[in-house]
């Protein structure tokens, strides 16, 4: 009954050179690169988010603020970073806490990887080395932070439990052990309630292949075991329940879209080159056929099965749950990682394995530098931008316009959130906040609260097909004519080529550089 436990697959320590004392933190280094050349990290939403952590700590000593804005803590599975910033920002300061969480969360996550590879083959395998690629993917560089700080959590918490697993049945069941992982549990749920389920998923899944049988007469009780072994895990369904219900209603919707699905896999690794990424996420998937396929590789039981869960939940799950958009296809990149960490070489002699491990480290140095020059870049831009608030008084109420996603090129501008820096800047209002509902709100946007301009997305441009690349002069001036005036002080355009517009009537331009433009509102 059961399949053999991880332990028992080992075999003798592997010397080959990816398993030396310096891969594990090279990579872990080398993953920090980008970060090191911007003052804030250019991840799309976090930007936002940035904002909200400055009213979150500012709001009580600020009146610019607090006309501005309103602030509640909620106990909700999506506090991770609001919880670290409290005390970093103590001891950093504000700016650079917020770059040290962001450049804190690869490592991570890799470090993760390399513990569960360890503990279920008995080393770093080339494959788990590969899946160290899906640590900077499309979710982290939208900036869901939460999100990925919960998923590297998690895979800390699993690489524990069958760690834990390994030492004995006879300690598995202890209270300490029970009270330790149920504490733990509930720390992964409120970085993010995803990164519990991911968590659900793996320990799940090594549970079921430890206990399996093929009798079906014997599944009552391999259940019970299970559960019996599993309940520290379960403890914040509790709290998932008591959120859910005491916030009412959520935006759930877009179920089997099987074109975002496709679309959100081909985009798992999207970043700065279409090329490159396309050929990365080309190179992982062939990988894991080759998992499948070839006699000199095998399959970790219970990561096949754990990635098998998560694929089937990406073709399950609705695009958008409890007010969280690409709750599906924000698993693809956890697929990967658990996909490939699952396979590793039959023999410590295959001479594949050497072949696998360079082609994976150097894909991902490739992809660290094309990053960190990108990141340099959105940097620059950025710095340039800001200087349009150099003038802009403290507490001002600025309409954020920028071009919608649907005329973004691979390489997104990142600008969509841009705006939120002017809250930490200059304890401003700006319309990119979000206003959500299903228990996700912490942060209400005041200032212009009964209009179309109070919350994301009201910051889109609604450009006809075809013309994002053009004039854009008359639909800024449709667009800039709704601006409800009493509740507005200036319009600020982000990644619009300011050399193409026309002037704009009942605007006073205060700024202006090539992608970037600021204007004073004439009183309606």
């Amino acid at each position: 009954m059961g399949t053999p436990a991880p332990s028992e697959h080992r075999e003798p320590p592997n010397r080959a050179w990816w398993n030396s004392r310096y891969v594990l933190p090279g990579l872990m280094l080398l993953s920090t690169l980008p970060f090191w050349f911007v003052h804030t990290p250019p991840l799309i939403d976090f930007l936002a988010h940035i904002g909200r952590y400055h009213v979150q700590l500012h709001l009580a000593d600020s009146p610019a603020l607090q006309q501005n804005w309103d602030f509640h803590w909620q106990m909700i599975g999506n506090l991770g970073v609001e919880l670290l910033i409290v005390p970093l920002a103590r001891v950093f300061g504000f700016e650079r806490a917020v770059w040290l969480i962001a450049v804190a969360l690869p490592p991570l996550m890799i470090w993760g990887i390399a513990r569960i590879s360890r503990a279920m083959h008995g080393q770093l395998t080339p494959f788990a080395i590969a899946g160290v690629w899906f640590t900077m993917s499309y979710p982290f560089q939208l900036g869901f932070v939460n999100y990925w700080l919960g998923c590297a959590l998690a895979l800390h918490v699993f690489a524990s439990w069958v760690q834990g697993a390994h030492q004995g049945a006879q300690k598995s069941g202890s209270v300490v052990r029970a009270a330790l992982f149920g504490a733990a549990s509930c720390l992964v749920w409120l970085a993010h309630a995803y990164g519990w389920v991911v968590l659900v998923v793996l320990v799940g899944a090594f549970e079921l292949c430890r206990n399996w049988s093929r009798e079906p007469r014997a599944w009552p009780s391999m259940v019970l075991a299970i559960l019996r072994r599993m309940w520290p895990v379960m403890i914040p369904a509790v709290l998932m329940i008591v959120w859910r219900q005491g916030t009412g209603a959520a935006s759930t919707g877009h179920f089997f879209d099987l074109n975002t699905k496709i679309l959100g896999l081909m985009w798992t690794l999207r970043d700065q080159n279409i090329g490159l990424d396309t050929l990365t996420l080309l190179l992982a998937i062939g990988l894991l056929y080759l998992g499948l396929r070839s006699r000199d590789v095998r399959l970790n039981p219970p990561l096949l099965v754990g990635a098998a869960t998560f694929l089937i939940l990406i073709l399950l799950m609705p695009s958008l749950m409890f007010g969280a958009v690409y709750a599906d296809v924000r698993l693809w990149p956890i697929f990967f990682i658990v996909g490939l960490t699952a396979v590793a070489p039959t023999y410590r002699t295959w001479r594949g394995s050497a072949v696998v491990a360079g082609v994976a480290l150097a894909v991902f140095a490739v992809r660290i530098v094309a990053m960190a020059v990108g990141f340099a870049a959105y940097d620059a831009s950025f710095a340039q931008h800001l200087q349009a608030l150099n003038d802009v008084p403290r507490g001002a109420s600025i309409a954020v316009l920028t071009r919608p996603p649907s005329c973004e090129q691979w390489r997104a501008p990142r600008v969509a959130h841009l705006g939120s820096l002017a809250i930490v800047r200059r304890d401003a209002f700006v319309n990119s906040q979000w206003d959500a509902s299903g228990g996700q709100q912490l942060l209400t946007p005041l200032r212009a609260r009964g209009t179309d301009f109070n919350a994301d997305p009201s910051q889109y441009i609604e450009a006809l097909p075809g013309g994002c690349d053009g004039d854009l002069s008359a639909a800024l001036a449709q667009r800039i004519a709704q601006i409800p005036r009493d509740r507005f002080d200036y319009v600020w355009l982000l990644d619009v080529d300011t050399s193409r517009l026309a002037e704009l009537p009942g605007l006073r331009r205060r700024y202006q550089d090539d992608r970037s433009a600021l204007y004073a509102l004439n009183p309606g």
